[in-house]
């Protein structure tokens, strides 16, 4: 793969200020050698990087302040930092996208940032992990955003697993999409954000070894979450002082909650939620804090699966709550409609209340012993008392609109044959 490095600070569209008079292509190992570019067309490369190549300069910047480009870097390892702000988005309108072939860190030193949204466009970013420092150092963010512009994620989320202050992705202005799972750190948490909004397709994990390495820490307008949230060894997936808007599937807990919150505001949940044997899913400290649950509940070992000053229950999506009782043993409550073992309402006889609750009524309606042929037993031992008799026979026939039943009145019996031939004669 050839290198390529500009020969002074300039456009990423003129040939003439790259080494040997022609733009990178696809393949190329593409280094700022010190310089800033400014990137205002597409690309397809191997690599970005601020290392210093042989004989070059260690640093610069690639600076997208161009609405409509995409830059497209394919190596496993697409961005090698040498020095902060490897990546800088500063146009002010449009949208920018970055694609990235494989996984990205930034570099391990005191208050550095691998990329960095500071201009009010919209930032499409992906890529397969992005990841937070493995070296101890404090202050080292990979993503950092502070422009008003959307920022669209798609890609894994994983925390720094040493240092403090390194989260993977630090906002705070404007809204933030993510589509990828999040998972903190041993160390650190993996997104702060104090503004606007967040939206995850995906699931997030608590981290495992510091109270504050959250999945995501949060402070600003609303978020939502469309996947499964589970609790760290001592961080939660989520905490949160900002309203939790929707959470649509599990949320389980580790060592300690999935969530915690201290907003006023409802939190809407669709799935089920577990408590673990230490620890609460849903923990809210609000004296006005609300649950919204619809799905089941499942409290474990004294454990309150929501810890709440309130708590809804769907009335038609939450079947099933599940609790232990003194000696130990589980106990499970059932709304009335799915009690385990009852019959169905269609299999019981009509009018008949029974159920938890006297909640079900039967709607299975039976034949009275008249209407059932003599002799047959039905319903339980009852037998049927029917008999078709002559006379029933004819005044069915004699109503039927039947064929064969229009056929036989109509039909001649000798009687009447007799006289009509004995009229015929006279």
């Amino acid at each position: 793969m050839p290198d390529k490095w500009p020969l002074a600070n300039g456009n990423w569209s003129n040939a003439a200020n790259w080494n040997g008079g022609t733009k990178p292509v696809a393949g190329d190992d593409v280094y700022a050698d010190g310089r800033t570019l400014n990137v205002d067309e597409s690309f397809d490369v191997a690599t970005l990087r601020t290392t210093q190549r042989s004989g070059g300069t260690i640093g610069g910047s690639f600076v997208f302040n161009t609405a409509g480009v995409t830059g497209t870097v394919t190596s496993s390892s697409p961005l090698v930092p040498g020095a902060t702000n490897l990546i800088q988005v500063t146009a002010t309108t449009g949208t920018v996208t970055i694609s990235l072939g494989g996984n990205v860190a930034p570099r391990s030193t005191s208050s550095d940032v691998l990329i960095l949204h500071s201009g009010n466009c919209n930032f499409n970013l992906t890529g397969t992990n992005f990841n937070g420092v493995s070296v101890g150092v404090l202050n080292t963010i990979t993503i950092s955003k502070t422009s008003a512009g959307l920022i669209t994620i798609t890609g894994n989320l994983n925390g720094a697993t040493v240092a403090s202050n390194a989260a993977t992705l630090s906002s705070n202005n404007g809204n933030t999409i993510i589509i990828g799972n999040i998972v903190g750190g041993n160390n650190n948490l993996t997104v702060s954000q104090t503004a606007g909004t967040i939206n995850v397709t995906g699931n997030i994990t608590g981290g495992q070894t510091v109270a504050g390495a959250t999945g995501i820490t949060f402070s600003g307008t609303q978020i939502s979450v469309t996947g499964n949230l589970t609790g760290g060894i001592l961080a939660p997936a989520i905490i949160s002082s900002a309203p939790i808007n929707n959470i649509t599937g599990n949320v389980t807990a580790g060592t300690v909650a999935a969530v915690s919150s201290s907003s006023a505001n409802i939190i809407n949940v669709t799935g089920t939620v577990t408590a673990s044997a230490t620890a609460e899913a849903i923990r809210m400290t609000n004296a006005n804090g609300q649950v919204y649950l619809n799905g089941n509940m499942v409290n474990n070992n004294g454990k309150m699966a929501i810890y709440a000053p309130i708590v809804w229950l769907d009335r038609t999506g939450t079947t099933t709550a599940s609790f232990f009782t003194s000696g130990g043993s589980p106990r499970t409550l059932y709304s009335e409609d799915t009690f385990p073992n009852m019959p169905a309402e269609a299999d019981t006889r009509n009018n008949i209340v029974y159920g938890p609750g006297s909640g079900l009524r039967g709607t299975l309606k039976m034949p009275a012993a008249a209407d059932t042929r003599n002799g047959v037993i039905y319903d339980n031992g009852t037998t049927g008392t029917a008999l078709f008799t002559t006379s029933q026979l004819l005044t069915e026939i004699s109503g039927s609109s039947d064929a064969v039943a229009v056929r036989m009145r109509n039909c001649a019996t000798p009687q009447i044959l007799g006289e009509i031939l004995e009229a015929y004669k006279k």
